[in-house]
């Protein structure tokens, strides 16, 4: 929900306060006030803006090199990859929605299982991080270390979010 409404606000021409109620304003200002590049990655997936992917691949490149002791150029492969698959995540199947028309009744996706995520191959995970296919596998740790370093600054951000709305509410 919050993502959608968030979606909603960055594209918002009212951004007036009122104490009375809560408005885009309140949740723009909230998202600001959260970990930095859980902000930029929900401001280049949900709002578009493609100043904020950058910051998010600067940031995440930079968290990555320290806690993986590699050159950042590599960190940079490893982010990107990492935040091309959080932002392109809908099954391409289903749509995201995990379900597809069967004559006049719908069926669970069989891509994705129901989910509506699209399950990311190896193949494609090395193309995105520009490293070679063949040798994926000697990179799949590193990269899932990094995946997992994002998806907290996600999670971080979406708590820390909710916590303000609800301070706010």
């Amino acid at each position: 929900m919050f993502k959608d409404k968030y979606a909603s606000d960055v594209r918002s021409s009212n951004l007036a306060w009122n104490e009375r109620e809560v408005k885009s304003i309140d949740r723009l200002t909230a998202m600001g006030l959260s970990d930095p590049l859980g902000a930029a990655l929900f401001r280049f997936k949900f709002g578009s803006d493609a100043a904020a992917g950058k910051r998010a691949i600067h940031l995440l490149s930079h968290k990555a090199k320290c806690s993986l002791g590699v050159e950042l150029s590599y960190a940079q492969k490893l982010a990107t990859a990492c935040i091309k698959e959080f932002v392109l995540d809908n099954c391409v199947s289903c749509n995201g929605t995990g379900l597809i028309l069967s004559g006049s009744r719908y069926d669970k996706c069989s891509k994705c299982d129901g989910s509506g995520v699209k399950r990311h191959s190896d193949s494609e995970r090395a193309l995105a991080a520009s490293l070679p296919v063949e040798s994926w596998s000697k990179h799949q740790k590193k990269f899932d270390q990094v995946m997992t370093c994002m998806m907290a600054s996600v999670a971080a951000t979406g708590g820390r979010v909710s916590a303000l709305m609800r301070d706010a509410a």
